[in-house]
């Protein structure tokens, strides 16, 4: 699961706020002051969302889920084993929330999941964790 200070998942325990002059999803106390953060994975290591995710989750457009680093790593691993793909951390991350639920979903049910950025500008803090 997701531990206070130990994540990054806005819509799991984030709350409306303003940060950096945008009102939006992000990871606050009760004070108002932001939260430490934390991912493997850079890009998705901060506190807050843009206001577009924000308002896509709001309207019941989207659903946003997450990923813990541990599940985001065995992806990382699995993906490079089986497939020879590097991917990012950031995609690791879909990857994993994939083969969490693809077990639950009827075989006739096709799953597209976007594989963005390089995973090679990875490897050296992938291998913090997996060595």
């Amino acid at each position: 699961g997701i531990l206070p200070e130990k994540h990054a998942a806005r819509f799991q325990g984030g709350k409306l706020g303003v940060l950096q002059g945008t009102k939006t999803w992000l990871l606050a106390n009760d004070d108002g002051q932001i939260e430490l953060t934390h991912s493997v994975s850079a890009g998705l290591d901060y506190a807050a969302v843009g206001p577009e995710h924000a308002y896509l989750q709001d309207i019941g457009r989207v659903e946003y889920t997450y990923a813990t680093d541990d599940e985001a790593l065995a992806a990382f691993k699995e993906l490079a084993h089986t497939e020879g793909i590097l991917p990012a951390l950031e995609s690791a991350h879909a990857m994993a929330y994939v083969s969490k639920i693809a077990g639950s979903l009827p075989k006739s049910d096709i799953i597209i999941a976007n594989l963005s950025g390089r995973g090679d500008k990875d490897v050296e803090q992938a291998a913090k964790y997996l060595l």
